[in-house]
């Protein structure tokens, strides 16, 4: 892993170091890692922006180059969140994934990630995947919905380079799991851990609210949601907004 201080974005970055690798004949390797003590510049998922005090937290993007046809590229979120979820386990109970990517502990949200595939025709030619998980974050922005940290929830601190280190082991370790034959297997450890899975609860689909459930995901990854009335229907990310019924207090 390489540390960078201070970072625009560790995904903007990594994109240019797989670039540069490209142009010059000697392309990264598998798990080549950038982690920086802070961003400017964030991002989330669409445009969403990632919010982050100056060392507190795991900030980091890790290359991959994985071996699945591009039209199975949401069993790589698959494996990413997983791993995620069961290092946060050794340091927390009640963690969740939200889908797609968010990871939550009890109803917030403790990291989140961000996917993105550079694919060359069938295949996928590498992948970014960026990581920020709140450590030791205690203040957060009006605006960041329902966040959290491990520091809230056990009240204890960590060295988030020391967590790194553990989580990026873990990754490594966990990345044989990413293959096509372990298709079902790898869904069917996401949906039991996925959040809100089979209850009924308010959401936003295609801007009409309804009462629905989570019943599982189609061959590409998009949530599956099944009304009162019966009826499924597939939701891309940003077709699906999850509602709130109360103002719940920190846990």
């Amino acid at each position: 892993m390489k540390f960078i201080p201070n970072a625009l974005s560790t995904n903007t970055l990594l994109k240019e170091f797989i670039q540069i690798g490209d142009q010059s004949g000697m392309p990264l390797e598998n798990f080549f890692a950038l982690y920086t003590n802070h961003q400017t510049q964030g991002r989330g998922m669409g445009s969403n922006r990632w919010f982050s005090d100056d060392g507190c937290n795991i900030l980091a993007s890790v290359h991959f180059t994985p071996e699945i046809p591009a039209q199975k590229q949401f069993l790589f979120n698959i494996y990413f969140a997983l791993t995620t979820a069961e290092f946060l386990d050794r340091y927390a109970s009640g963690v969740e994934i939200k889908w797609p990517n968010d990871i939550y502990i009890r109803r917030h949200k403790v990291a989140g990630i961000l996917i993105e595939h550079s694919i060359r025709g069938h295949h996928i030619h590498h992948t970014i995947a960026g990581i920020g998980i709140n450590i030791n974050q205690d203040r957060f922005p009006d605006d960041v919905p329902y966040p959290t940290s491990l520091f809230l929830e056990t009240g204890v601190q960590h060295s988030p380079t020391q967590l790194l280190n553990e989580y990026y082991e873990l990754l490594k370790d966990r990345f044989s799991m990413l293959n096509t034959e372990n298709e079902k297997l790898l869904r069917d450890r996401y949906l039991q851990r996925l959040y809100q899975h089979n209850e009924y609860h308010s959401y936003l689909i295609g801007g009409t609210q309804c009462t629905a459930r989570i019943v599982g995901l189609d061959p590409y990854g998009q949530l599956l949601l099944e009304t009162l009335d019966g009826k499924t229907q597939a939701c891309a990310f940003k077709e699906v907004v999850y509602l709130r019924t109360e103002d719940e207090p920190r846990p």
